[in-house]
Formats: C-alpha cells, sequence, structure tokens
C-alpha cells in the first residue's frame, strides 16, 4: 500500500509541474483569466492530495519481533482473516477483545500484546483498518461480531484507535460488557452499564494531557485508571520509537506485561 501511495504522489507531482508550466505560459503570453483561474484550482487539489498521500504513506511498521508472535502454537491459533488478525485460546471461548490500533501503525505491530493475552484465555481480535487509520471504518467490530457467539465482549483501543471505539458504541446494536482504553480517550459519554479500564504510562508525551483530562467526565463514574511507572506511548505496541513520545526506562516487555496483567484482572 505504501509503494502505491508513493506513486500516486509521484504521477500528480508530474502533473502538477506541467500544470504549472501552462500556467507559466499563460502568465507570460496573457492568455484569457479563466485559464489561470483553472490553473489555480487543479493545482490547490494536487497539492490538496498529494499532502495527503504522503501523510498515510509514511507509517508505523510492525518490527520482526512483533511479527515473531503472529504464529500458532499449542494452545493459541493466530488467524489472519482480510479484516482481523485472531489470536484464538483454543480452550476458551466465553470472552472476546476487538482491539482498534492507533492511527498509521500496522496491525501486526500489537501481535505480542494480543497473542500474551489470548494466552490468558481471553480471544483477540486485532482489527485492520484500511490505511491503518481506524477513523476510515469505526464500525468495523460489527461486521466481525455478527458472525461470531461470544458471552463477554469488550472493546479496547490504543491512541486514536481508543477514541474509535467510544464512537463505535453511540452506533452498534450490539452488546458490550466493558472498554479498555491504552493511552486514549473518550470522546462520548460512555454507557453506565460499561465497564471501563483506562491505562497509560507516566512518559506519555504524545497522549494530549490535557484532553484526556478534559474527557474523564466522559468515562464511567467507577472507572479504573492506571498510570504505568515509566512507561510510554510507543510501548503499547512494537512499532519503534513514536515521533513525539518519551524515552521510557522500563521496557517495552514489562510495559506489555504490566498491562497485560491490569486486562486480565478487569475481564476475568
Amino acid at each position: 500500500m505504501k509503494y502505491i501511495l508513493l506513486s500516486l504522489f509521484s504521477l500528480l507531482i508530474i502533473l502538477g509541474l506541467l500544470i504549472l508550466i501552462v500556467f507559466l505560459i499563460n502568465k507570460v503570453k496573457k492568455l484569457k483569466w479563466w485559464i489561470n483561474t483553472i490553473g489555480v484550482f487543479l493545482l490547490t487539489i494536487i497539492i490538496s492530495i498529494s499532502s495527503a498521500l504522503i501523510y498515510f504513506a509514511i507509517n508505523y511498521n510492525a518490527t520482526e519481533n512483533a511479527k515473531s508472535y503472529l504464529k500458532s502454537d499449542e494452545l493459541i491459533e493466530v488467524i489472519d482473516d482480510k479484516s482481523y488478525i485472531k489470536f484464538d485460546n483454543i480452550e476458551y471461548n466465553e470472552s472476546a477483545i476487538l482491539f482498534y490500533g492507533g492511527a498509521k501503525v500496522e496491525e501486526a505491530s500489537y501481535a505480542q500484546l494480543c497473542n500474551q493475552i489470548a494466552h490468558e484465555g481471553i480471544d483477540v481480535f486485532l482489527v485492520k483498518f484500511p490505511l491503518y487509520f481506524p477513523l476510515i471504518n469505526i464500525n468495523a467490530a460489527d461486521k466481525i461480531v455478527s458472525t461470531n457467539d461470544y458471552k463477554n465482549l469488550y472493546l479496547m483501543g490504543h491512541s486514536l484507535g481508543g477514541t474509535c471505539c467510544s464512537l463505535y458504541l453511540t452506533n452498534t446494536q450490539y452488546s458490550y460488557k466493558g472498554i479498555i482504553f491504552l493511552a486514549s480517550y473518550s470522546k462520548q459519554k460512555l454507557n453506565d452499564s460499561l465497564k471501563c479500564l483506562s491505562i497509560y504510562g507516566s512518559c506519555d508525551t504524545v497522549l494530549d494531557k490535557d484532553e484526556y483530562n478534559r474527557n474523564i467526565v466522559n468515562f464511567l463514574k467507577d472507572y479504573k485508571e492506571v498510570i504505568i511507572d515509566r512507561g510510554n506511548h510507543s510501548n503499547f505496541g512494537d512499532y519503534g520509537f513514536q515521533k513525539g513520545d518519551e524515552a521510557s526506562s522500563i521496557s517495552k516487555d514489562k510495559q506489555i506485561e504490566i498491562t497485560i496483567s491490569e486486562i486480565v484482572s478487569f475481564i476475568i
């Protein structure tokens, strides 16, 4: 996908240069005014589309370590579907988490977190999104839930993924037991029937703390908040260091271990 977007960007740049040349020729020869107007209009569109293509072409990709958790073992079956990656614990089938990743983060980046949660007896559906951007298909979980039968369903989202989960809850017909925010918050008032868990790191400088604090009112009255000492934004996944984040003095493995412990206690 990245190479397709970059190819489209290159074609648009070429087209833009051709239009600019025509525009300059027209300027020199004093041709009709409407040719200039059309040229400016087309250049504006091309620049806007090119900026969008660049934005979506530059992503955070899963490391090789993260991809190593995409393998099945004696307890976990990993199913790679076109709309999700499922981490299926073959011994338990009562509870499942539908997980929305962060913006522009390859889904496989969260494979370690999801795989290890599944080993604790909770199935996880790592939802796939076009361009790794959950806002494009907020209701993606509906399709997955409609073809699976679980007694207890939970939503979980990292960063923008968590906010999208809260927006999804305002539209879905399906019932969820609770929602888990990883370095995220809800833009909507949550239903009081839900359980709510919020986890973020004390060194997280990607999460807008002012916005987080303003939106705490949207959490449930008895929500649980966990602040991981020395944890950051990037360490919930395995995609390298996220721009704007602060370095963590605890390892990614340690942050994931603490996160899993809190999630399992929250659900089981």
